[in-house]
C-alpha cells in the first residue's frame, strides 16, 4: 500500500498510493484493509492512510530508511463487488461531485465515446501533448511552491463572509479554505516569498457554490432518509444509532454517534430528552424526530433546549 525500503534504503515495488498519485485507489472489500491494519507487521497502516489522505505525504520510518513521498490519490471504498460507499468520516477530506445521469447527458456522453473511438493518430498525439504539457505545468508550480512558499495566508473579509453561511458545516471549513488556497495558488503568475491573500471573485465563487451544492445534495440525501423514516417518533438514541449505522454509516456504531451530531443535533426537528426522575429502570436519553408538543408526549420527558 505504501511501500517498503531495501538493504541501500530505495523504495521497493511499486506502492499503490504513489503508482496511483492523481487516481482513484478503489476497494470493493474495504474491510480487507481494516482487517490487515489490525496486523502487528501493519499497526499503522490507519495512520498512513488517513495521513495520506489528509496531507498528501507518505512518511514511514524502517529499519533499513524512511519511505518518504508526497501522493494525491482518492480512496474509494465498497463493502461488496461493484458497490463502492464513501467510507464513513472520509467525506471531511474529498469534495463530492455530484453526476446524474439523465436522458440527454447520456446521450452526450455515449456522443463523446463515439468521437473518441474514432480518433485519428494526429488527434491522439495532439492530446497526449496538452497532457503533457499541463502535468509539466502543475509540477514546476508544485516545485515553485515548495522551494519559495507563501511566507503566510491571510483570509479576507470576503472568503470570511462565505465561509460563515449557515449552509457551511463547521468540519467543511477547512476543505473549502483548500479549495481557495489551491485556486489562488494555480493561477498563471506566482510571486514567490510573497503574503497569499484569499480573497473571493467571482470565478472562485461560482466553484465555492457549486463545490457546496454538491455537498448539500449528496450529504443531506441521507438526512432527508433518516427525517423521512422517523418521522413523529420517539426512539431511545441507542436504538436510533443502530438504525443509523445500518442506514447511513455501513456499521459503524461510533461513526453513527458522530453523524448525528454532525447532521442532526441543532436542526428544529430534532431534539434529545431524558424521563424524568421516580421512573424505574435506566435513563436513557430519547430522540424525537418530528413537531414537539403535537400529542403530548413532553409532559412525560425533560426536553433538552425546550
Amino acid at each position: 500500500m505504501f511501500g517498503s525500503v531495501n538493504e541501500e534504503g530505495q523504495i521497493m515495488g511499486r506502492p499503490l498510493a504513489r503508482e496511483l498519485c492523481g487516481g482513484f485507489l478503489c476497494f470493493e472489500e474495504f474491510s480487507s484493509l481494516t482487517d490487515a491494519a489490525k496486523k502487528e507487521h501493519s499497526m499503522d497502516m490507519k495512520n498512513q492512510l488517513l495521513t495520506s489522505l489528509d496531507s498528501g505525504r507518505v512518511m514511514k520510518g524502517l529499519r533499513g530508511g524512511w519511505v518518504n513521498y508526497n501522493t494525491r490519490y482518492t480512496v474509494w471504498a465498497g463493502t461488496q463487488p461493484s458497490r463502492f460507499e464513501l467510507e464513513s468520516g472520509l467525506d471531511r477530506r474529498f469534495f463530492i461531485i455530484e453526476i446524474e445521469m439523465n436522458d440527454e447527458r447520456e446521450a452526450l456522453y455515449k456522443k463523446a465515446q463515439n468521437k473518441q473511438a474514432n480518433m485519428t493518430a494526429e488527434q491522439r498525439i495532439v492530446l497526449a501533448e496538452k497532457v503533457m504539457k499541463m502535468r509539466k505545468w502543475f509540477i514546476e508550480r508544485m516545485t515553485e511552491a515548495m522551494l519559495s512558499p507563501p511566507p503566510n495566508i491571510k483570509f479576507d473579509v470576503s472568503f470570511e463572509a462565505w465561509v460563515s453561511q449557515p449552509q457551511v458545516r463547521s468540519f467543511e471549513a477547512d476543505l473549502f479554505r483548500r479549495v481557495a488556497i489551491g485556486y489562488w495558488m494555480m493561477q498563471e503568475t506566482y510571486k514567490p516569498n510573497t503574503e497569499l491573500v484569499i480573497t473571493v471573485n467571482d470565478e472562485l465563487r461560482t466553484i465555492l457554490d457549486d463545490s457546496l451544492l454538491m455537498r448539500r445534495n449528496v450529504m443531506d440525501a441521507d438526512v432527508e432518509l433518516i427525517k423521512t423514516t422517523f418521522w413523529n417518533r420517539d426512539l431511545p438514541k441507542s436504538a436510533l444509532v443502530k438504525e443509523i449505522s445500518k442506514m447511513v454509516t455501513m456499521g459503524d456504531y461510533q461513526g453513527a454517534k458522530r453523524w448525528i451530531e454532525e447532521n442532526l443535533v441543532g436542526r428544529l426537528w430534532y431534539e434529545e430528552m431524558t424521563p424524568k426522575t421516580g421512573r424505574r429502570g435506566r435513563k436513557g436519553v430519547v430522540c424525537r424526530i418530528g413537531t414537539p408538543g403535537e400529542d403530548g408526549r413532553e409532559a412525560e420527558v425533560v426536553w433538552y433546549g425546550s
